[in-house]
């Protein structure tokens, strides 16, 4: 009896030392398990910090899949979030996605860094940046951040009204009047901030005082910095927005001289593009329009060294130019790379054939111009060029009497290092020989004797 009494009393410790040891291996694997709440966790200061979430490093910022993101992270190649390998990336998304549920009520925009907000809102317009000052408070301190007005496009409001309470229809001159505020109040609005500009474009009728955007224009360079701008558009000539149909604007057209009041815009731009010189020091694209009577305006833009890119756009049909000005503009420039050039000439018996020489030159398109040829290029350092043939422009004369340069042959001894025609990828011996498909590009953009057919260029 005494043993059988000893044999159970062993038996049953061992019963409860097994149990026990039982629960505890179960809550050792519970411990080693990991849990989708200790991953995303943030609460738990004592965790380590290889566990914590970190909003820099989310999937949604990553251009990897949330596979690759979470295998980096869990591998110690990324930072941030850290996770296990036993743990499936469908779980995770299924917990981040029942996370986003509990806090409906909570806009994820609130808890994003502060760099993280600035870079979404860069990407709106300025018409959208003006209407989401309007969400909140924080939204309104938020976007008057000077560093996200460094691209400011002047021109692109909506030509509308606000309905009225009344309901009436308004005319196109009170919707014209409605764009007209908005831009001033755009510019107050620049002035109130004074932003760091970088990117301009203005596209606006300088000519028409009553409009005042030549005056708006002077306030934002006394008031805000242009030395940091490296692109600008600037129209001077039209204002996109304003209709051609309203009735002062036809009355004035129809009162006014055409041409006296095209030279009158013409010094005005001169004279103010004079004084804005001084403040492109670091511009490398410029987008106008050009006016090549007056050698004033060649000595402006030749004060622009650090330009990379330049777009001079017509600004009067049929202008005769001289060769010198061409020559000033391109020896003025010694770091320009691309040019584009619109140049509409008189075209005929007295017509003008141009030399165009650069030791930078990159790129040159010449093929929105009309009665614009070339005589020559000396362009050691061009690889793409841009041609077109367009209809005569001037007198009609007998082609017989004409005698233009080919193009081949230009081409052929002034740009050794051309690449690109047109849409065409020029083949190593081109120059050697005209093989058929260079041939039948030059029968539709040369208006020599050889290569064209017909009448019409």
């Amino acid at each position: 009896m005494l043993k059988s009494s000893e044999t159970r009393l062993m038996d049953g410790r061992r019963l409860r030392s097994g149990r026990k040891q039982t629960r505890y291996k179960l809550h050792r694997e519970r411990l080693r398990k990991p849990s989708l709440v200790d991953s995303y966790s943030t609460d738990d200061e004592s965790r380590p910090s290889s566990r914590r979430y970190s909003r820099t490093a989310f999937p949604l910022f990553s251009n990897h899949s949330d596979d690759e993101v979470i295998q980096s992270h869990s591998s110690g190649t990324g930072s941030g979030l850290k996770v296990s390998h036993s743990t499936p990336s469908c779980l995770l998304l299924q917990a981040a996605a029942d996370l986003e549920d509990t806090n409906q009520d909570c806009f994820p925009f609130v808890h994003l860094p502060l760099d993280c907000k600035l870079k979404i809102l860069s990407y709106l317009s300025s018409f959208e940046k003006g209407q989401s000052m309007r969400v909140c408070k924080n939204w309104y301190q938020l976007l008057q951040t000077p560093s996200l007005w460094s691209n400011v496009v002047m021109w692109d409001f909506p030509l509308t009204c606000v309905p009225s309470a009344r309901g009436n229809l308004h005319s196109p001159g009170d919707c014209y009047s409605c764009y007209k505020r908005r831009v001033q109040g755009f510019a107050g609005f620049l002035i109130k901030i004074q932003p760091l500009i970088r990117r301009f474009e203005f596209k606006f009728d300088i000519g028409q005082v009553k409009d005042g955007f030549l005056a708006m224009f002077r306030s934002l360079m006394c008031y805000v910095s242009f030395r940091e701008v490296k692109y600008m558009l600037f129209n001077w000539k039209d204002t996109p927005a304003r209709p051609f149909w309203l009735e002062e604007f036809t009355q004035c057209k129809c009162r006014e001289d055409v041409l006296y009041s095209n030279r009158c815009r013409t010094r005005k731009y001169i004279a103010f593009f004079e004084e804005l010189a001084n403040y492109l020091t670091k511009i490398e694209t410029l987008i106008l329009p050009f006016d090549w009577s007056c050698m004033k305006n060649i000595e402006n833009v030749t004060r622009l060294k650090t330009l990379k890119t330049l777009v001079l756009e017509k600004s009067s049909v049929f202008q005769s130019i001289q060769q010198s000005r061409l020559d000033k503009l391109l020896s003025g420039l010694p770091v320009l790379r691309q040019l584009m050039l619109e140049i509409w000439t008189p075209s005929g018996v007295g017509m003008m054939k141009y030399d165009l020489s650069s030791e930078s030159l990159e790129f040159l398109d010449v093929s929105q111009s009309r009665g614009f040829y070339l005589r020559s290029l000396n362009m050691p350092r061009l690889k793409r060029f841009r041609v077109a043939r367009h209809p005569w422009n001037g007198p009609v004369v007998c082609p017989t009497r004409l005698n233009m340069p080919c193009l081949y042959d230009v081409l052929r001894h002034g740009t050794p290092n051309l690449m690109k025609l047109n849409e065409h990828y020029l083949e190593d011996d081109w120059k050697d020989a005209c093989y058929p498909r260079l041939e039948e590009v030059f029968k539709s953009v040369c208006s020599c004797r050889r290569h064209k057919t017909g009448w019409m260029m």
